[in-house]
């Protein structure tokens, strides 16, 4: 018999070897956490090894009546936030016998309905949704599913809700009063358009400093790049969309003294865009970020930012979501974590006025 046509072991093969029955077999290989002696237990996994024997999965989820996949919808799997984000999830996932089914929305709300109506299908077990498009309607659709889901990443005000958020306005007051407290005054925010709750309570954050400093905020204040001035047409790719801001800071008589991009990804295409014009940072031009994602900390000069954690925030939600599935006990379904400054390279303290 050639290697191609070479029967797969079956669980009757690895209780043969081990010499015990297939139903015990069975039992341990599933994870069922059937009561046997850990000899026989070891005697079964080490047939397995040597056979190596895959259970069949699927197989497994239509004997007990439980799926064991989780969906995940994410708006970007081009953004570093959001494969942190994913691997978090999926390492809480496999060491709880679970398997993630992975959906990119890609920032558009029709691709998102239609990976829920997918994923409702499939029967999954349960999914953890970040939703840029999330209204009370859409919610009232959730709720309706048979199946229970967590929102994560997006900052949504319904407590009653499964959900693990971040305090966004906070960040937006924290990174614009940490740009003041560094001497500087002409402070622009940077984004895409301001179409999802992130953007917007960024936004938000980002005027409350504003007007502390009694700044009244003015249209050259925002810089904002839309998908027509992208040369690609897609402004949901952070880097580019920096690279047309950039631009766009350029095209001004003035540089402003700093920038506050509303996420990394947009702040490194921003720092590369003017670097390229001769544009030195943080001598010329002080830039911060927001997130945290780990190409920051690699970029020479290092970016500033505010620590959004992808990491705790796709455990957390995993932990709520599983333990749903699982009928525990959540004591806590409606997590909010809260950010922190990361001083690095990309923002210049400053003593005195600079004529520019």
């Amino acid at each position: 018999m050639t290697e191609k046509n070479k029967r797969k072991p079956t669980i009757a093969d690895v209780a043969k070897l081990a010499g015990i029955s297939p139903a015990t077999a069975s039992r341990v290989l599933s994870g069922s956490g059937y009561p046997v002696k850990k000899e026989v237990q070891q005697k079964i996994l080490q047939a397995a090894s040597d056979l190596n024997y895959k259970p069949n999965i699927i197989g497994q989820m239509l004997r007990g009546g439980v799926s064991k996949e989780i969906g995940v919808i994410i708006p970007s799997l081009t953004n570093p936030f959001y494969a942190q984000l994913v691997s978090a999830v999926e390492n809480v996932c496999i060491k709880r016998g679970y398997m993630p089914i992975i959906c990119s929305s890609q920032n558009k709300y029709q691709l998102e309905t239609m990976h829920l109506d997918m994923l409702q299908k499939k029967q999954v077990a349960g999914f953890l949704l970040s939703s840029i498009h999330l209204d009370s309607a859409f919610l009232k659709t959730l709720h309706g599913i048979p199946m229970p889901f967590v929102l994560f990443d997006q900052p949504y005000g319904y407590e009653k809700t499964d959900s693990v958020t971040f305090d966004f306005f906070e960040a937006g007051y924290m990174a614009t009063r940490f740009l003041f407290d560094a001497g500087h005054k002409d402070i622009v925010f940077a984004s895409g358009p301001l179409d999802r709750h992130s953007r917007k309570q960024l936004f938000e954050g980002y005027k409350k400093a504003l007007k502390e400093k009694h700044i009244r905020f003015s249209s050259q204040n925002l810089v904002m790049a839309s998908s027509a001035e992208i040369c690609d047409g897609n402004c949901e790719d952070g880097f580019h969309c920096g690279q047309c801001i950039g631009d766009l800071l350029m095209s001004r008589e003035y540089l402003p003294d700093a920038v506050f991009a509303v996420n990394d990804m947009v702040a490194i295409g921003i720092i590369k865009a003017l670097e390229k014009q001769g544009i030195r940072i943080p001598a010329d031009v002080s830039v911060i970020g927001c997130d945290n994602i780990p190409f920051g900390e690699m970029l020479v000069p290092a970016l500033t930012t505010v620590n959004q954690s992808a990491v705790e925030t796709g455990q957390l939600a995993t932990d709520i979501l599983l333990g749903r599935i699982e009928n525990k006990q959540v004591d806590n379904n409606h997590i909010i974590l809260h950010p922190k400054l990361i001083e690095r390279e990309t923002v210049r303290k400053i003593n005195y006025k600079v004529r520019r």
